[in-house]
């Protein structure tokens, strides 16, 4: 008797943490509890380079983002690994606005992607960011055409010009991205 009650009271322990954990896993919060004050700034600047694409008139604004790993090289460098979605917004490129204030598209085919974005940080500058895409237009029955996007890598200079084009874009909502697309980037390798 006293080890069956045991055995539940451990049940329910292990059940309770992993009702907690999936919580926090579709909410949004990042995978690992990085505090690393540039983090929000990479965020923002791959959103800012995913923005300055030919891809559409309309800005994207972000859906969810998670921290996936950070590798330490020094005191002062290393280098994020990203994941996040975007999906369009109703804003144009050609109004300046920020994304994070700009309504999400609606309608049977609304451009999304989710993106993996690698950004190396030196001295707490943005000293290189790889950012690739998988686009796709979603129906409310089926998915259209999808096409990886490349986003050109360009390092920008060391006066940290990232912070002029970076957005404070904020993750909206808890729909769930497609995470299951494959990775573009190995873990051990910068493109």
């Amino acid at each position: 008797g006293e080890r069956l009650e045991d055995f539940g009271r451990h049940t329910m322990r292990i059940l309770i943490f992993l009702l907690t954990l999936s919580v926090f896993s579709c909410s949004g919060f990042p995978a690992y509890d990085y505090d690393l004050p540039v983090t929000e700034e990479a965020l923002n600047a791959s959103i800012a380079r995913i923005n300055s694409q030919p891809w559409s008139r309309n800005l994207y604004g972000l859906v969810r983002s998670r921290v996936m790993g950070v590798d330490m090289w020094d005191s002062d460098t290393y280098r994020l690994d990203l994941h996040f979605s975007v999906r369009e917004t109703v804003c144009t490129k050609a109004s300046g606005r920020d994304p994070s204030t700009c309504a999400f598209r609606t309608g049977p085919f609304v451009p999304t992607a989710s993106c993996r974005s690698v950004v190396e940080v030196s001295g707490e500058l943005i000293a290189d960011i790889t950012v690739r895409c998988h686009r796709s237009a979603f129906s409310s029955e089926s998915m259209s055409s999808e096409e990886m996007m490349p986003v050109p890598i360009m390092s920008p200079d060391r006066q940290g010009s990232t912070r002029r084009e970076a957005f404070p874009s904020r993750g909206r909502g808890s729909s769930r991205g497609d995470w299951n697309k494959p990775s573009y980037l190995s873990p051990d390798k910068m493109e």
